[in-house]
């Protein structure tokens, strides 16, 4: 995570070096004539109760393409939801003015390598809803949490020694 955070910022400050300031009406309206790329654009959904910053935006003439940067070249389930709900958030904020259809992508951090790309289409917008209404459920109460049957993940899980379920 340490790693992580540091190449963030060391993206960021070279992002910033090259970019030139725009409201995001302004870069979506030249994105429908050449390529825009904005950086850790933060997003909220009041409908979903979701919030994050998404790593990186390409608003291309004929799409928008959501990408998160992963340490690795392996399309884990997890990081396929993250962008996933950074999607459907981000199709909160552009659907009332541009409707472009939206990409969810995985790339190596730190490089040009898209490994996982995918059209947000309506099948992983409602597969999407359908994680986020049950991680909504677990906080409530109304659902209980299903135990990790992974010794391997409790092995290094930092709450380990607070866990009634713990499987060693």
């Amino acid at each position: 995570m340490i790693e992580g955070k540091k190449e963030h910022e060391r993206l960021e400050l070279e992002f910033r070096e090259k970019a030139v300031p725009a409201t995001f009406p302004e870069m979506v309206e030249k994105s429908k004539m050449t390529e825009i790329v904005s950086r850790e654009f933060v997003v909220i959904s009041i409908q979903y109760g979701i919030y994050g910053s998404i790593d990186e935006i390409l608003l291309m003439p004929k799409e928008f393409v959501v990408i998160d940067d992963k340490p690795t070249l392996k399309a884990y389930l997890s990081d396929i939801q993250q962008v996933y709900g950074y999607c459907l958030a981000f199709k909160e904020v552009i659907k009332p003015i541009d409707r472009r259809p939206i990409a969810a992508a995985l790339r190596k951090r730190g490089t040009d390598n898209i490994y996982w790309k995918s059209p947000f289409n309506g099948n992983a917008e409602n597969e999407i809803i359908n994680v986020i209404n049950h991680v909504h459920r677990l906080i409530s109460g109304d659902e209980q949490f299903n135990s990790n049957r992974n010794p391997n993940k409790c092995r290094n899980c930092r709450l380990k020694m607070k866990c009634d379920r713990v499987v060693m």
